[in-house]
Order: structure tokens, then sequence, then C-alpha cells
């Protein structure tokens, strides 16, 4: 509930400080005093839009502070936000040349605000007829006047399962090559495998390259040795002429076995690099088939940016590519088995949801009407209209309310009839039950007894009575009767300032002042008699709060 409210330099509002009670608080006052903007201030705190219009003129900001008492789904939204609280919630919000939003002391937007009040604050008025009207809502209200968590949730899991199944499904499609990207596929599979790819076939090949580079360089030192060796005035022929020399003399002997003992292992040597060579040699025909495989093997990992490892890898993943393409048909038909199934299942949830909201209707439709007939409205009928509509995790029925005011007249949108004394009675047969069931903490009734009189106003008055046995309700109010029974009395008055303006104020009303205001109410001029018809009507109220509590 709201405890306390503070306003200055809101509107005409110069300065005002006001505590609320429980039950009903009922605003006393006449037109253009001031109580549509006191809910206009409490409106703002809880999450409306406003600007520097709002502003006392010749003030720079405007300031209003409320404190509400602490529930648990209050609670539980301060701690989401990590908000500390003790026992109480202060939200105080400035408007003007410098706006902020603070929630006990802590600063926050217009967004928070409106979801920490979100279901806890319902304002009813000529103009604003809140949630109710809203056809969006109407879906969600009977499925909180249902009360079955269980259908809900299996919808939801349907319905999830479902959407699961269908992204998958579509990833899948994104993700699946075209019959040209498949062609090309094919295309490199096959040069690849064509290829015969092999890290240790490179390794030879680049081996027997390097002895290819060896053996000309081989044929050059053997051409320099055998000039050395064996040619004109060569190594050999000198190393001869020596020996021959030398033979015969026996000074010399020792000299000469050694000397021709090198001439032997020279012609050895020259025959071991020619055994060498002779093992390099390779033909032309192989050179030219070394080399153009290797060209191959160069220009396929230029291509493909890769070594041999990663281009047979490659040419693997390209085959299960294929593989998968020619299988997709058969892919398609498992995802879309599984698609019907999904639904299947989700249009059985759904079908159960929606009987349970047939029969919720039914019940809705009955408890509306004795609330209408309790306010005076004979002929008020009320219909929930079932429409089939896109599938969604709460259903795929699409729930309007419809009303008719007058016997024989054709059922209507709510939100299409018009407004005014019945269309507020409505409002308030819906709100006692709906408020209700949403566990509303306060309800605010901006005269809704507008257009009324006599035993309608009565019933208004009690039902306002009855709702706030269990919600703290303001009401801004001209008929005596619903003022009557009230539970707690506020007079909203102007007053002229020192500096020569206007200003509302507000202030409680004793027993005694609540039966003056009451009475000048009945009558202009306040008299014994409308004295004693207050007293009457207070009591007799109050009478019958007590026998329906």
């Amino acid at each position: 509930m709201i405890n306390s409210l503070y306003i200055k330099d809101y509107a005409i509002i110069d300065e005002l400080a006001i505590e609320f009670k429980e039950h009903l608080n009922i605003f006393l006052g006449e037109t253009g005093s001031g109580k549509s903007i006191i809910i206009g201030a409490i409106d703002l705190i809880t999450g409306a839009r406003g600007d520097q219009s709002l502003v006392r003129k010749g003030k720079e900001r405007a300031y209003i502070e409320a404190v509400f008492s602490l529930n648990t789904n209050l609670k539980s939204k301060l701690a989401a936000a990590d908000i500390e609280y003790e026992d109480e919630l202060i939200v105080s919000r400035t408007i003007g040349n410098r706006n902020s939003i603070k929630v006990n002391n802590h600063s926050v937007t217009l967004a928070f605000l409106n979801t920490l009040f979100e279901d806890e604050i319902d304002i009813h008025s000529q103009k604003d007829s809140q949630y109710l009207l809203k056809t969006a809502n109407h879906r969600k209200l009977l499925d909180i006047y249902l009360n079955d968590e269980k259908a809900l949730d299996d919808v939801k899991a349907a319905f999830n399962r479902l959407k699961k199944i269908q992204k998958e499904y579509q990833s899948f499609l994104d993700s699946t090559d075209s019959q040209d990207d498949i062609e090309y596929c094919r295309f490199q599979l096959n040069e690849i495998k064509a290829a015969n790819l092999s890290a240790d076939e490179e390794e030879e090949l680049l081996a027997i390259e390097k002895k290819i580079k060896n053996a000309e360089k081989m044929s050059n030192i053997l051409t320099i040795a055998d000039e050395a060796f064996n040619g004109e005035d060569g190594i050999k022929e000198r190393l001869y002429e020596v020996i021959q020399r030398l033979n015969g003399d026996d000074a010399f002997v020792e000299i000469s076995d050694k000397i021709t003992n090198h001439y032997y292992e020279l012609d050895d040597l020259f025959s071991q690099l020619t055994a060498i060579y002779d093992d390099l040699d390779i033909s032309a025909e192989r050179i030219n088939e070394i080399q153009e495989r290797l060209f191959e093997i160069n220009r396929l990992k230029r291509k493909y940016h890769m070594d041999i490892a990663a281009i047979n890898d490659y040419a693997d993943s390209l085959a299960v590519k294929i593989t998968a393409f020619e299988n997709l048909n058969d892919r398609i038909a498992e995802y879309e088995k599984t698609i019907n199934e999904a639904h299947a299942e989700y249009h059985k949830y759904a079908s159960i949801l929606s009987d349970k909201r047939k029969k919720a209707a039914a019940s809705l439709r009955e408890a509306i009407i004795r609330e209408a007939a309790d306010l005076e409205l004979k002929y008020f009928d009320f219909k929930v209209d079932f429409k089939k509509g896109d599938i969604s995790e709460k259903g795929n029925d699409e729930i309007l309310f419809l009303i008719s005011t007058n016997k024989g007249e054709e059922l209507k949108p709510l939100n299409k009839v018009s407004s005014g004394g019945e269309m507020s009675r409505i409002m308030l047969g819906l709100k006692t039950v709906f408020g209700r069931l949403l566990a509303i903490a306060v309800m605010i009734f901006d005269e809704i007894d507008t257009g009324i009189s006599g035993k309608a106003a009565d019933a208004v008055g009690m039902k306002l009575a009855a709702i706030a046995q269990k919600t703290q309700v303001m009401a801004i109010t001209h008929s005596p009767n619903v003022a009557a029974f009230g539970d707690s009395f506020y007079e909203v008055s102007k007053k002229t300032t020192a500096d020569e303006r206007t200003s509302s104020i507000i202030y409680e009303l004793t027993d005694t002042a609540a039966i003056k205001t009451i009475a000048s109410m009945i009558a202009s001029d306040v008299s014994a008699v409308s004295l004693k018809m207050a007293e009457e009507l207070i009591s007799s109220a109050r009478t019958r709060k007590d026998e329906n509590r």
C-alpha cells in the first residue's frame, strides 16, 4: 500500500504531504480543487512519463516522494536489482531542469519504475482504462482466472521444442551446399584423388632431385679429375715417367715402391669417383618424370594453400560433404517427420489448454455478470470470444472480451463501448474480479461514479468497500452514496499562497468533518436535515460493510 505522499512544485500544488490508511480512502472536494492532480502525482511516481509542463509556474523542478509498504513481489524485484530494502520502499522523482528517479536512494530508469509497480498499482479514470481495455491482456487475464500452470507449462514446453527443431532444420538448410557447390567439390575431389598425393613420395622425389643436382656437380668434378689424372701431362703420366726412371737403381727402390703405390692409389680414387658418378647417373626421361611430378605437387599445394597432409584431409572432408548432399533428401525427410511430430504434440497441448480456457470462460462470465448485477447493470452480458490465431508459447487462442449493456444489444469488444457512468460500473465489476486475482496492492478510481446516482451509486460504494477489504483503495467521488462507504476521508481544496497564487491543499477529515462534507454534497446549504441524511448514509454503509466482512 501507499503509506504517504509528498508533493512540491507540481502543477498547481505548492507543497503538501499526506498519509494514507488501509481499506477505502475517499477524496472529497469541489471540481478543479486538485484531486486528480494528486492522483496524477501517484501515477508519475509509479512510472508515468512527465515533462517540464508539469512543473509549477515559476519553479525549476517538481519533486514527488512516496513511501510504500513492501510485499513479497516488490522485495523480489528489489533484490533482483541489487537494491537494499528494510521495512519500507521510498520512491522519489524530480521533473524539470534536472530529472531523476530514485528507489531507496538508488538511481533507476523509468523502465525499471514501470516494471517495479507493474501489477501493483492500478489507476482507473474516465480517460485511463488501464489493462482491462487492452485486448492484448485478455488472454493473460483469462489464464490468471483459469489458474492452471501445468496446462500453460505443457504448451510452452511443446512450443519451445517445436521452435528448437525448426531452428535446427533451418540451420541445416542454410549450411547445405547448392548443386553447383557440390559439383565443384566433386571436381576438387577428383583432382586430388587423381594426383594420388603422398608425403613420403614427395620426400623421395626431393631426395632424387637432390641427387640429380649432385650428379651435375660430380660430372664437372670427374671431368676435372680425369684431365688431372689421365690427361696429357697428367699426374699419372708424370708419375709413370718418374717410376720408369727410378727403376733399376737400387738406391731408389724404396722411394720407387712408394711412388708406385701412390700411382695405383690415385688410379683407385679415380675409379671411386667414376663409380659415384655412375651411381648418380639418371636418365633424361626419369629426370623429366620427376620434375613433372614435383611441379604437379607444388601446383596443388599452391592452389589449396596447404601441405600434402592437409590436402588429403581436405579431400576427406569433400567426400563427407558430397555424401551428405547425396543423402540430403533422407535428412530432410527426417527433419520434416520430427517437425510434424512436434507440431502434433504442440496442438495436442494447445487444444487441452483451449478446452480448459473455454470452461474457465463460462465460469468467468457468470462471475462478472454477478458483479454487474450487484452494480445495478440488469441487462449486462459478458462473453469471452475465442478465435484461432498464430501459435505461441501461450497457445493459439486469440481472446477478446465482449460485452453488451442493453437487452437484445449485440455483444461488442470491451474497448468499443462508450464511456460514462455505465462504463465506469462495468470497469468496477471487472476490476473486482481481476483485481482480486492479480493481487493488486493499490487500486485508484478517479470519479468512477460519474453519471450515476441513487441505487447505482450505492452499489458502486458497496463494491469499492468490498474491494478495499483486501486492497488499499483510493477513490475520488462527488457522490454522497459512494463517499459514505469510506474508511478514511480527505478533503482537497484551494488556498491562496503568500505570493498571491493558487495552490491545492489536502487534509484528513475527522468523522464529524466528514459528515459535514458529505452533507454539503447532499445539499449545497448544510442543514440539520442534510447532516442527518449524511449520518444515516455513513451508518448504513458501515453496517453493510460489517455484514459483508
